[in-house]
């Protein structure tokens, strides 16, 4: 099944996409379908039924046909309400196809295009999902997903809450919320991931930085002791690094937003052990005017 979907999407998934583009593909009976045909008989000169056509060729998962009908709904039924349902239906068509990016990217244009649409939601909430399926998924013959690219999961993430925040009350916002979460916790994973192994190679500021990122975008996660053990990790690798300013920085906040974590105690030891550092260490020497 994956490779008949792999060869249907290598020959015919662009003429799905940039049907105007395209003259002709094989059909799923190997025929060739001249999808740039005018559109013959009632459907021609009435958007529903061109619009009903392509929704009856969907259906039957003839994408090359559907797209014709949806196309010419599109072209010359602009201001027909049928053409922003013929938009959404070749958004649906791509999403359906596994074409996760030019989904997402179709749904976006449709929320532009159109966001007053009863179904705005409906595709705003597809733009994160669309990203969000298309996510690194875990094999046992490559590497651990949360070691690989994770630009996906962000654009996922930026989805969801740029939908969350226009469309608080839509019936989609439950299942957007779920995947939100997948989703941050997939992103620090990683960051947890790379802060580790930067330090395991010695680059204690490359690590610093990567578990102050982890506490400031992160930190709530996990009952916000993801927050707490990333804060003193960085003051750990700002150590090593000999940066005590920035030590100092992340275990104060430590201890002022996690008062009751286990480390507390030890964060305090610590921080009267760095008053104690002169302050030429600590970046803080008194700055004199030059003459």
């Amino acid at each position: 099944m994956a490779v008949r979907k792999t060869a249907e999407r290598l020959g015919c998934a662009a003429a799905v996409l940039l049907a105007a583009a395209l003259f002709g593909c094989a059909g799923p009976g190997g025929e060739t379908v001249d999808i740039t045909k005018p559109i013959v008989g009632d459907a021609a000169t009435n958007a529903e039924k061109a619009f009903r056509r392509g929704e009856t060729e969907r259906k039957g998962q003839n994408y090359l046909e559907a797209t014709r009908y949806f196309e010419w709904v599109k072209n010359n039924f602009p201001y027909s309400q049928y053409s922003a349902l013929s938009e959404l239906a070749l958004a649906d068509m791509s999403f359906e196809r596994d074409d996760n990016d030019a989904a997402a990217k179709a749904y976006e244009e449709f929320v532009k295009s159109h966001p007053s649409h009863p179904q705005a939601d409906y595709a705003a909430y597809r733009v994160g999902l669309a990203r969000y399926n298309d996510k690194a998924s875990d094999s046992f013959i490559l590497p651990p997903s949360h070691e690989r690219e994770q630009t996906p999961v962000k654009l996922a993430v930026e989805a969801f809450n740029r939908f969350l925040a226009a469309y608080p009350t839509s019936k989609y916002a439950p299942e957007a919320k779920v995947r939100l979460a997948d989703s941050r916790k997939r992103l620090a994973t990683h960051e947890k991931y790379v802060a580790e192994f930067y330090a395991n190679r010695g680059h204690w500021r490359g690590s610093a930085q990567r578990w102050m990122s982890l506490a400031n975008n992160f930190g709530d996660l996990d009952g916000n002791k993801l927050r707490s053990e990333a804060l003193w990790k960085a003051g750990q690798a700002y150590r090593e690094a000999g940066d005590f300013a920035n030590e100092r920085a992340a275990l104060q906040k430590l201890v002022a937003m996690a008062p009751q974590d286990p480390r507390k105690a030890d964060a305090e030891k610590r921080l009267s052990q760095i008053k104690e550092v002169p302050p030429a260490a600590l970046g803080l020497e008194p700055k004199t005017e030059k003459k």
